[in-house]
């Protein structure tokens, strides 16, 4: 007969909280096979059956046991099973005290990320996150959210949000009538020319800055309405929300857009393919905000529910059919199915695979990637790579490079930057070799030097991991590790730019879109 006892890992901690049995009790189990879940102050982990048999539970979900005690027996044979069914059942454990009142870390987590004071949850014993979420639901119920309620609670640590969510609320207001017309006849709306439907909102009370290009048959329907210079939304486009709608400049977004929601802010650069679909069930409830930062990328087809607010910070690139949940709807929570509305946040710079899907609640932290075809439940730290169904972190987004891995990996953009100018046609010169590596194009010369300090002939453009003087009239300077440009340039000065781009290394100042040029 094996047991299957918990453990002490840690000298500081007495009990431990039976959060769940993975297998019914009597179940058939093998070696290896995770059992049950349980919970400390300081880790959450699965325990496994020491070997195949009939599983014997001593305690329920939820029960608090004393560590070093045996929870559950796994006979081997049918004279063992038999044995076990002939002893008294097992005494539960002896709960804490109310003084000795103690958190699992998911719960003391949670409850930092909200921002709750653990001692007005009333309970004896361990406290849990099922506890946590309920006084956060009770909360949230006492108080209904307001505009600047919505995001109540929620941590934008890591998130760079866009500046239009400060935004005056008096700016782009539309007057009431218009909005009213608007909604009653959407389609005589969509049939009007770009240029006419600029001028209906801007004398409407919108703020609709220059350039802005609103594609054929596109609708946009809010209360407020703020979009910069530059911005274009492709044809077939459907922007209705119950608020406000605000884009920050020369952001594009492709063919068949869909926002819906209560409040959108999207950031300036923002780069969005065909078929996007942000909003579905639940677009129209008190907290659904949509923040997207600037310089975001959202690939064909993605599609973000919007229920519970969603924060996509700086710079995130989130993949081609991507799919982002907030709630999910199945069957009765009363039969113990779940049902769970929670927000999603991708803080900066994170990066979604191909068809990965986030699920209600989750946190990708900074830097970190999901793998293509990952479904993620729970959060992701900053700076990890995390992969499968369920994802799971196996190592880190990124490496540390040496001086001098750095020096040859940007070295060798010059030679891949040669190689693309030349392959698309353009004469260039052959590259110099030494320092600095250089070539020559349209009558500007490209070059690689570890570091800048000062002057240089013009017309150039430097590619450099240090900048520490100042560049003659007419030289651009490019600083890959700082991301900034250094002056300014022509056509070639944008072409390195977005090939730059191309690799990941986004470019101060900005907002900025390449104007076309050599690539």
């Amino acid at each position: 007969m094996l047991e299957i006892v918990l453990t002490r890992e840690d000298a500081n901690t007495e009990f431990a909280l039976l959060a769940e049995w993975l297998v019914v009790d009597r179940a058939q189990v093998t070696q290896g096979q995770p059992v049950c879940v349980v919970e400390t102050t300081k880790a959450t982990v699965e325990i496994e059956s020491p070997g195949a048999g009939t599983i014997v539970q001593l305690f329920p979900e939820n029960a608090e046991v004393e560590l070093g005690k045996t929870i559950a027996y796994v006979a081997e044979t049918a004279d063992e099973l038999a044995s076990i069914d002939a002893e008294p059942a097992a005494k539960p454990a002896p709960k804490p005290a109310v003084g000795d009142r103690k958190a699992t870390r998911k719960a003391a987590e949670l409850a930092d990320l909200h921002g709750i004071d653990l001692s007005a949850i009333d309970k004896r014993g361990f406290i849990t996150e099922k506890d946590v979420e309920e006084l956060i639901s009770r909360q949230k119920a006492s108080e209904p959210p307001e505009q600047g309620q919505a995001l109540a609670g929620l941590s934008t640590e890591g998130v760079t949000l866009p500046a239009s969510f400060d935004l005056d609320e008096s700016v782009g207001a539309l007057e009431a009538g218009f909005l009213a017309s608007i909604r009653a006849d959407p389609d005589s709306f969509r049939a009007l020319s770009s240029d006419e439907k600029v001028n209906a909102l801007r004398d409407a009370g919108a703020h609709i800055g220059v350039g802005v290009d609103l594609g054929e048959g596109t609708l946009v329907v809010s209360p407020r309405i703020v979009i910069e210079d530059g911005v274009r939304i492709g044809p077939r486009g459907t922007v209705v929300c119950e608020e406000v709608v605000a884009i920050g400049e020369i952001s594009q977004f492709g063919a068949d857009l869909e926002l819906r929601c209560r409040r959108a802010f999207l950031g300036a650069g923002i780069w969005a393919g065909r078929s996007i679909r942000f909003g579905g069930g639940g677009h129209r409830d008190p907290w659904a905000t949509l923040a997207v930062g600037d310089l975001a990328f959202v690939g064909d087809e993605a599609f973000v529910n919007v229920c519970r607010p969603v924060l996509i910070g700086r710079e995130v690139f989130l993949t081609m059919r991507s799919i982002i949940v907030t709630h999910n709807i199945g069957h009765s929570v009363l039969e113990g199915f779940e049902n769970r509305f929670a927000p999603v946040v991708l803080e900066d710079r994170s990066q979604v695979g191909l068809a990965a899907v986030l699920y209600a609640g989750c946190r990708i932290g900074a830097e970190s990637i999901v793998a293509s075809n990952s479904y993620v439940v729970g959060d992701i730290p900053a700076g990890s790579f995390a992969i499968g169904v369920p994802a799971k972190v196996t190592g880190k987004s990124s490496h540390v490079l040496s001086g001098a891995r750095r020096i040859e990996t940007a070295r060798r953009m010059i030679d891949d930057l040669h190689e693309l100018l030349a392959l698309r046609g353009h004469a260039v010169s052959a590259i110099a070799d030494g320092e600095p590596r250089s070539f020559e194009v349209e009558g500007t010369h490209v070059f690689f030097m570890p570091a800048f300090r000062g002057a240089g002939t013009a017309p150039a453009v430097v590619l450099t991991l240090e900048v520490h003087g100042e560049m003659a009239d007419g030289v651009a300077v490019i600083d890959l590790v700082g991301r900034r440009v250094h002056g300014s340039g022509g056509i070639v000065l944008d072409s390195v730019r977005e090939f730059c781009r191309k690799r990941g290394i986004k470019l101060e100042p900005g907002p900025w879109a390449y104007p076309g040029g050599l690539l």
